[in-house]
């Protein structure tokens, strides 16, 4: 599981390049660029650019290397990682579109081609001062702070959608203390604290978030799963049923409510809830697969 948000925030991604593999870069240099820009890094100013290479043949990377030098690239490193195998490490600042970075990263690779090197193993970026975040807590909050409710509430849900649990968090608090669509933003803020870990917290915000609106059927579904998924079985079936009230066709529940109470050992409560599940829904493998047990300890 990800950390919550820590005090400094280091951007750093690694992506390799090959002719064949163009279509995946480039969508990996958008989902980079793009997570950036909602921190709000400006992806036109000068970056700190770093490039990687690998051989086993030391001789090959320094050829290489003065080949950059040449270019204006600065060593950063160049030496023994382990299993007798170097690393070249250059780096350079510079402007690079989503573009560039791409035909950057095919020269580089035909660049180690030429001087036989293994492998070009792509780059990473940080701050033109490489003592400092290239995203501090700082400017993140006040990036946010900038935006508009609108905007606000679509950098959340593009953090959330990535599954960038503790940025999520932070966003929709920005949007929860604007008290802007709040039964949303506590549900995917609570979902966002159960992706790192942090179950109790998130609980409490799918709680706020019925709370807020109490025909909000995903929250109840899901403190339902996580309250079975704790050992809290009553808990787990008094959101399940609540659920059911508000959906009253989803055999999921039903077969939410029959596994908490298969393990609580009421047999004759859970058969009828997996016929239910089984009623709107006789492909539910899971319901059948209880529903076998249950027979079984009869």
């Amino acid at each position: 599981m990800k950390k919550i948000f820590c005090l400094l925030i280091i951007f750093i991604n690694f992506i390799g390049f090959t002719n064949a593999q163009d279509n995946n870069s480039i969508a990996n240099i958008n989902s980079i660029f793009d997570k950036m820009e909602l921190q709000g890094v400006d992806t036109k100013k000068p970056l700190l650019f770093g490039y990687f290479f690998y051989d086993t043949d030391k001789s090959k990377l320094e050829q290489l290397k003065n080949e950059l030098l040449k270019d204006g690239y600065k060593l950063v490193r160049l030496e023994n990682t382990e299993k007798n195998m170097f690393i070249l490490h250059v780096e350079k600042v510079e402007i690079h579109t989503r573009t560039s970075l791409l035909e950057r990263g095919n020269e580089l690779n035909k660049l180690a081609k030429k001087f036989q090197v293994a492998t070009y193993d792509g780059w990473d970026v940080g701050n033109v001062d490489p003592t400092k975040p290239l995203v501090s807590m700082d400017s993140f909050d006040k990036n946010l702070d900038s935006k508009s409710d609108i905007e606000l509430y679509k950098i959340a849900n593009d953090f959330y959608d990535s599954e960038t649990n503790d940025k999520a968090i932070l966003a929709f608090q920005k949007c929860i203390d604007r008290n802007y669509k709040l039964d949303t933003c506590y549900y995917k803020q609570g979902v966002s604290y159960i992706g790192l870990g942090q179950t109790k917290t998130g609980i409490e915000k799918l709680e706020q978030a019925l709370k807020v609106n109490p025909k909000y059927f995903k929250a109840c579904f899901n403190i339902g799963a996580i309250c079975y998924d704790n050992q809290e079985y009553q808990k787990s079936i008094d959101y399940y049923q609540r659920a059911a009230k508000l959906e009253p066709k989803d055999d999921r529940v039903y077969y939410g409510i029959a596994a908490s109470q298969f393990v609580l050992g009421l047999l004759k409560d859970a058969e009828v809830n997996c016929q239910t599940a089984l009623k709107f829904n006789p492909n539910n493998n899971n319901a059948k697969m209880l529903l076998e047990s249950i027979q079984r300890k009869k």
